[in-house]
């Protein structure tokens, strides 16, 4: 190398000036540093949108499970009503079952004429 060529390398590295080796790898550095800027965004996308999709699981299903109380709850109420239904349709039948109230519904309603039970005669009277 000559003196001239020494000379201006040491100029260049006093001026801030720095060998091409030492370029490359900085090069090479800020492309690395370039490629973990990129792949930390694509990583915080990416648990973003699994974050976002696993959130909205979530409130689908709690939705769904409102939706099913809900429906549970309205028939359940139905059910007790239909139940209540029931017993006032029970009683009413007791009620209409018994003889006193058939025989006042065909005297009084339907103009029956009753007529005196017929006595049957057993043996052991001697009559």
């Amino acid at each position: 190398m000559s003196a001239v060529q020494q000379e201006l390398r040491t100029r260049r590295e006093a001026w801030g000036h720095t060998s091409p080796g030492r370029e490359r790898d900085a090069r090479a550095e800020e492309r690395r540093a370039a490629r973990r800027r990129l792949w930390n965004r694509v990583s915080f996308a990416l648990c973003s949108m699994v974050s976002f999709a696993a959130v909205w699981w979530v409130a689908s299903k709690g939705a769904e499970i409102y939706e099913l109380n809900d429906q549970h709850a309205k028939l359940q109420s139905a059910i007790a009503a239909q139940q209540a239904i029931n017993a006032n349709l029970e009683m009413q039948v007791s009620e209409l079952e018994q003889p006193a109230h058939i025989l006042y519904v065909a005297i009084n309603k339907l103009h029956m004429v009753y007529k005196n039970p017929v006595m049957i005669p057993t043996q052991g009277s001697g009559e």
